[in-house]
């Protein structure tokens, strides 16, 4: 257990993890340790295409904008990320999380973000390729299915609107690490 801890404490000094990322491994071995596993690496999936940090974001078709940024902060005390264009994308701050709010014409799920460690987008389509999964690439953003047809994103730590982290942004109710996990997602 010691190895692995000391391998994230490193992960996190090199620069290739965010506080939230490195606490949410910490808390990740310790949950492994509490059930009896010895060896975290036996709990992992092996060769797995990807390793997903943490969950990114989590992206939603809403038919009324204004109506769905109210209902969550009204409910779940979410706060409005200022900028981008208030008419077809709303970004809500969820502790260090961030939900995406898309204007559209039916509501629906649009997609689930997970961070991974040293995200590429060509690196990540040719990942997929080599598993048989059939990559979407738009622009810096790589989606791919699920076997039930979710659409399932992998990105960077600021990928969906999260802010990158530095003295200024850690101050942000939205930034990367700060704050302390809220209702969302845990409900």
């Amino acid at each position: 257990m010691q190895e692995q801890i000391v391998a994230v404490l490193d992960e996190f000094e090199a620069g290739r993890l965010s506080r939230r990322h490195f606490v949410g491994r910490l808390m990740a071995l310790v949950a492994i340790a509490a059930q009896g596993g010895s060896d975290v690496a036996s709990a992992q999936a092996p060769d797995s295409t990807f390793e997903a940090l943490g969950l990114n974001h989590l992206a939603l078709r809403v038919t009324d904008l204004d109506r769905s940024q109210r209902f969550y902060e009204q409910h779940l005390g979410m706060a409005l990320i200022p900028g981008g264009d208030r008419s077809a994308l709303r970004l809500m701050a969820c502790g260090p999380h961030v939900l995406n709010l898309f204007r559209a014409a039916q509501a629906e799920m649009d997609h689930v973000c997970f961070t991974i460690a040293d995200y590429d987008p060509q690196v990540a389509v040719d990942r997929l390729e080599g598993q048989d999964l059939t990559p979407d690439l738009q622009g810096d953003r790589t989606h791919f299915r699920d076997p039930d047809g979710y659409n399932l994103q992998v990105g960077g730590p600021t990928a969906g609107g999260q802010a990158p982290q530095s003295s200024e942004a850690s101050s942000s109710p939205h930034a990367l690490g700060s704050g302390s996990m809220s209702s969302c997602f845990m409900v």
